[in-house]
């Protein structure tokens, strides 16, 4: 049956309009939950044969979590040291050379011992390679790896089983995933080893950084200094004036 259009159908199919005009989409009005970073975090795999390319005395015995802190300094924000992050022991300092071209830093251990020296490039632009010294400048060159857009590329040898690996990165600024490969090949699984994320608000300024058992902490510290240097400062001003 077909019926007349009248003006009751017409303010009835007004007030339909209306009502839809204003009717907005439980999805639009009701934002989706959003999943924490921790959630996503990928579980670190322990290497229980050991990997080092620094110094295998240094290796974790367990899941060891430490805070990696930053301070201002001369218009810089520049790492100053590693301390431990249930406690807030100081286990390693960060002292840079003065006015170095290669911003050349030596970590020292507990006793002001040198335990590796870190040298940037001179030239720095989408691909900022760095080199690694064992406890001073002047010994061997242990290790040369790049941080291009903010991944990181590093090929060594393992000191514990004598064999090829490498050593990526992945995951948004201030929550990065440090992965490990056992050979060069694309087809070798990536095993998280490390974790570095901001730290949570109330504490020091820097990153927490969760290393696997197994790893040598030197190796991981290092990387994750040269991983910061590539950070945007305008995410620092904005957290620590927040």
């Amino acid at each position: 049956m077909i019926r007349r259009y009248t003006e009751n159908n017409k303010s009835s199919s007004s007030k339909v309009a209306s009502f839809s005009e204003h009717f907005v989409p439980c999805s639009a009005a009701v934002p989706l939950p959003v999943t924490p970073p921790a959630v996503k975090r990928r579980q670190l795999q322990a290497q229980h044969l050991g990997l080092a390319a620094v110094d295998a005395g240094y290796c974790c015995h367990e899941l060891t979590q430490l805070h990696l802190g930053v301070e201002w300094r001369m218009g810089q924000l520049v790492v100053e040291g590693a301390r431990e992050n249930s406690t807030g022991l100081l286990l390693f300092e960060l002292v840079e050379k003065p006015l170095s071209l290669h911003r050349q830093r030596m970590l020292l251990d507990t006793t002001k011992v040198p335990v590796a020296t870190i040298r940037m490039s001179t030239f720095r632009r989408r691909k900022v390679t760095y080199s690694l010294y064992s406890r001073i400048e002047l010994s061997k060159r242990l290790i040369k790896f790049t941080i291009s857009r903010n991944k990181l590329e590093m090929i060594f040898t393992d000191i514990m089983t004598g064999k090829t690996c490498r050593l990526g990165s992945s995951g948004d600024q201030g929550d990065i995933e440090i992965w490990l490969q056992r050979g060069l090949s694309a087809e070798i699984v990536k095993q998280p080893i490390a974790h570095m994320y901001l730290a949570p608000s109330g504490t020091p300024l820097g990153y927490s950084i969760d290393i696997a058992e197994g790893v040598d902490a030197v190796m991981a510290l290092l990387v994750c200094i040269a991983l910061h240097d590539c950070e945007p400062i305008y995410r620092w001003r904005a957290t620590s004036f927040a």
